[in-house]
């Protein structure tokens, strides 16, 4: 493998930690082991969780650039991690390593169904610790199987953007969970809602921007955490909205 196919591995390898989730200094960290691995000289990389930015001067002076703008898989960060050190302590050399970045790219490492069942358990084991009953929870789970249909099948084909698919996210579970309430009243909307909607926090970028900022990299912690707040936002929006109208169409019985 020539030094172009290697620096274009580097930056591949940089590209898809930062895609999945991975905070800036891990996918620094990681794409400057691989490179020395790689014996790339005069390498230099910038980092942001907006795109990966290489530079890499080749034998005969030609300057090689990689500059792409990017938009979570955990498993496939700690995949990558994992080759990354196999890199670094010789056992991988270039060629083989970029067969099994593909395979770690094409590879699913959560399933429909597992994610189908992660939003289920997730609403009604959330709920139960926000303080509601078994019945809550149980409600919990149904609002839960609404919203996962609506998110892994609806929202990639209506292709709505990020903040539409928050607010409406969080609507129709705010009017799911009301409408239950109206049907058993012994149910508790506050727990509810509370575990239906916590599927859409950006855990993510919470933790990454507080860390961010424990390590001085400000611009990207607080480009985090406003990432975070927005979309707390998008979800209070939604909450409010499907709560206002239950309340206007059942006279304020909620």
């Amino acid at each position: 493998m020539d030094e172009q196919e290697r620096f274009d591995l580097v930056y591949d390898i940089g590209e898809t930690l930062l895609k999945n989730g991975a905070e800036v200094q891990r996918v620094e960290s990681t794409i400057a082991h691989v490179a020395k691995a790689f014996q790339l000289k005069n390498f230099d990389s910038y980092v942001s969780i907006h795109g990966v930015f290489l530079t890499h001067q080749q034998a005969h002076d030609t300057v090689q650039a990689r500059v792409r703008d990017t938009p979570i898989s955990l498993g496939r960060i700690d995949a990558i991690n994992t080759l990354s050190r196999h890199i670094t302590e010789g056992k991988v050399n270039p060629k083989e390593a970029r067969r099994r970045l593909h395979e770690i790219q094409s590879e699913t490492f959560s399933s429909p169904p597992l994610k189908f069942l992660s939003y289920l358990l997730g609403s009604a084991s959330f709920c139960y610790i926000f303080g509601g009953t078994l019945l809550d929870s149980l409600g919990a789970l149904a609002l839960g199987t609404i919203l996962a249909g609506y998110s892994l099948w609806i929202i990639p084909k209506l292709k709505l953007s990020p903040i539409i698919s928050q607010v409406t996210s969080s609507f129709l579970i705010s009017v799911c969970a009301s409408l239950l309430v109206l049907w058993f009243p012994v149910l508790n909307v506050t727990s509810l809602i509370a575990g239906g909607v916590v599927s859409l926090f950006p855990g993510v970028a919470i933790s990454n921007g507080i860390r961010a900022l424990f390590d001085e990299d400000y611009q990207t912690g607080w480009t985090q955490i406003l990432y975070a707040l927005i979309t707390a936002t998008s979800i209070s929006i939604g909450v409010g909205l499907g709560l206002s109208l239950l309340n206007h169409l059942t006279g304020g019985i909620l």
